[in-house]
């Protein structure tokens, strides 16, 4: 059924949506989303000190080129021109660690996302991973139901406390997260989309050197390279149920001053892509001897000018050791985004983000979407500029409209690789319950 035909299933799941654009009294209206999370109250949760979080997100962009494919791309996550989409129906189980006791103790979170996200969310969606790739049918182009996170915490006391997190979770690197709700605005940049991990399997400890210091380091295993008699390229991140023989180096350190007006987090994840055994089949079949590293970084900056005026900085680097996407040369790619966010009343803030991604040997963008129309792919430098509005008229509604204007060099990257530009203007509900 194509994917414009809104289906019963995605009206139920965007029920929470619909309540909150409805014309019931506020009171009433946050009567009964809050009755969605009631389990939070029973004595059995607080006595395990679980809680639940759980969210909608729904939203709907218009693109001014009106592609025929109808896809925004390469924009990723809202890429659905002129479609109302459910992008995701989340739900968590969490229990917090205690970090500040002088005792052992375990906690941590489990998260379930479905909709049109979910399959930029699943494990390794471009190299045939299964775990929760295919838990929906394959007929499924858009819809997807992901695992992203299902970790445990663990706190160890010793010296001034480590902290273990092992199983899936979200990556430590870049600023913007993969959950609609931690986000400021609708889109999210390319060095997002394109550049860094989105999830990773393994584990991590953080230790706290010092009241404005901490560190981080861990092993999670290294990406996969789908493999059918040759390597074809589109490497993804997250190797678990694919590669647990690989095992790659992630870590990183944050700074934060006394006030706390400012921070500064540095990250890195080096290893091979692909496991020995993967790498040896390879050179049997082909004679290539291939070398297998890959290394990237990520630096964000975040600063309080006043206490409404809210700065991002970013910088990433990354480079892989002869790609197959580029004749087995080596390829690289690198970009800088920023952010400055405005609190125009304690309900409403206005944010102006720009950036600079630099694909220099066309093999990130257009290689490393899931389910997406065919996008041109070649070196090329992509920019953006987006003006959005974050309105929280309740602490469960959050409203997200935006204008954002894309252009490439060295492709025609939009509009079905017919055009160098485009401007859209979307607008999204995330309710929270």
């Amino acid at each position: 059924m194509p994917h414009s035909s809104f289906r019963t299933r995605e009206w139920l799941y965007a029920a929470p949506l619909l309540l909150a654009m409805s014309p019931l009294p506020a009171e009433e209206r946050a009567g009964l989303l809050n009755g969605l999370s009631m389990i939070n109250d029973l004595p059995w949760m607080k006595a395990a000190g679980l809680r639940v979080h759980s969210w909608a997100d729904a939203g709907i962009v218009y693109n001014a080129n009106d592609p025929g494919d109808g896809y925004n791309g390469p924009v990723v996550f809202a890429d659905r021109a002129n479609e109302f989409n459910l992008h995701q129906l989340g739900g968590e189980l969490i229990r917090d660690v205690n970090t500040g006791g002088d005792h052992w103790d375990v906690g941590g979170k489990l998260t379930l996302m479905y909709g049109s996200d979910a399959r930029f969310n699943t494990i390794n969606p471009y190299g045939g991973g299964h775990w929760d790739n295919r838990l929906i049918g394959s007929d499924e182009r858009f819809y997807k139901l992901a695992i992203p996170n299902a970790y445990l915490d663990i706190f160890t006391p010793i010296g001034k406390g480590l902290t273990t997190r092992i199983g899936r979770f979200y990556t430590i690197m870049g600023y913007e997260t993969g959950l609609s709700p931690d986000n400021f605005f609708y889109t999210h940049p390319y060095t997002f989309q394109y550049g860094e991990p989105f999830t990773h399997f393994g584990m991590t400890t953080t230790y706290p050197v010092h009241q404005n210091l901490s560190v981080t380091l861990g092993a999670v295993t290294g990406g996969h390279t789908k493999l059918n008699g040759v390597l074809d390229g589109n490497g993804a991140w997250d190797g678990f149920d694919k590669n647990m023989e690989n095992w790659n180096f992630l870590g990183g350190a944050t700074w934060t001053s006394d006030d706390a007006a400012t921070s500064f987090t540095a990250t890195m994840i080096t290893g091979d892509v692909n496991s020995d055994n993967n790498l040896r089949e390879f050179q049997r079949q082909t004679g290539i001897n291939k070398r297998d590293n890959r290394t990237f970084y990520s630096l964000v900056l975040q600063h309080n000018f006043a206490e409404r005026w809210h700065y991002v900085l970013q910088h990433d680097h990354g480079i892989e050791q002869q790609h197959p996407l580029n004749n087995f040369a080596d390829a690289e790619w690198y970009g800088i985004h920023s952010q400055m966010k405005y609190d125009v009343t304690d309900t409403v803030g206005v944010g102006l983000r720009g950036e600079w991604f630099r694909d220099d040997d066309g093999v990130r963008v257009g290689q490393m979407c899931p389910s997406c129309a065919v996008l041109a792919t070649g070196p090329a430098n992509y920019y953006a500029a987006t003006l959005g509005v974050n309105w929280k008229p309740a602490k469960w509604l959050m409203l997200r409209p935006e204008a954002r204007y894309d252009w490439s060099e060295g492709v025609d990257a939009y509009d079905e690789r017919n055009k160098d530009s485009q401007f859209i203007f979307g607008a999204d509900v995330v309710v929270t319950f």
